[in-house]
């Protein structure tokens, strides 16, 4: 999503704080060494292209937009706040506050990051086993999270 939105972001007339620090990250320019690296990049016919490309390949493609504070600050970047506030009111029923919304996703995160990265064992060392209610439960909760936060991003 960011891929998609930040290009077209740049080329608005209203560029977020957040987007500008992370584009600014990346153009040193402070004396005459930064200035020369920097030529290649102010010379090119596409120089918002350039340095979304920069941005791209050494610092977007490294991050995982998991956690709670990682979409916040994703988000940021193409002028969105309050996601979780805003998700939270487009989900009616109960266990759909933001802080709920934020804390079920921690803890799918943190199960998620336990099967990859942990083998899903307990503190004995036994796997522990996946219960198809819990996994349904995840894929319904990613699934309308992922639907509520596009209609954020894409303003559908």
């Amino acid at each position: 999503m960011l891929y998609e939105r930040i290009p077209v972001i740049l080329n608005s007339p209203n560029v977020p704080d957040a987007l500008c620090e992370a584009l600014s990250s990346h153009i040193s320019i402070k004396n005459a060494g930064g200035f020369r690296n920097a030529l290649p990049l102010l010379k090119n016919h596409d120089t918002l292209g350039e340095i979304f490309a920069i941005l791209k390949s050494e610092t977007l493609s490294f991050l995982s937009y998991q956690a709670p504070d990682k979409i916040i600050a994703g988000f940021a970047l193409i002028g969105e706040d309050q996601i979780f506030d805003r998700v939270s009111a487009m989900w009616p029923g109960p266990g759909t506050t933001a802080d709920r919304i934020r804390r079920d996703l921690v803890n799918y995160v943190k199960r998620r990051n336990q099967i990859a990265h942990e083998a899903d064992a307990e503190a004995n060392g036994i796997s522990r086993p996946m219960q198809p209610e819990y996994a349904l439960g995840c894929k319904d909760f990613v699934v309308n999270l992922t639907l509520r936060l596009n209609r954020i991003a894409y303003g559908i």
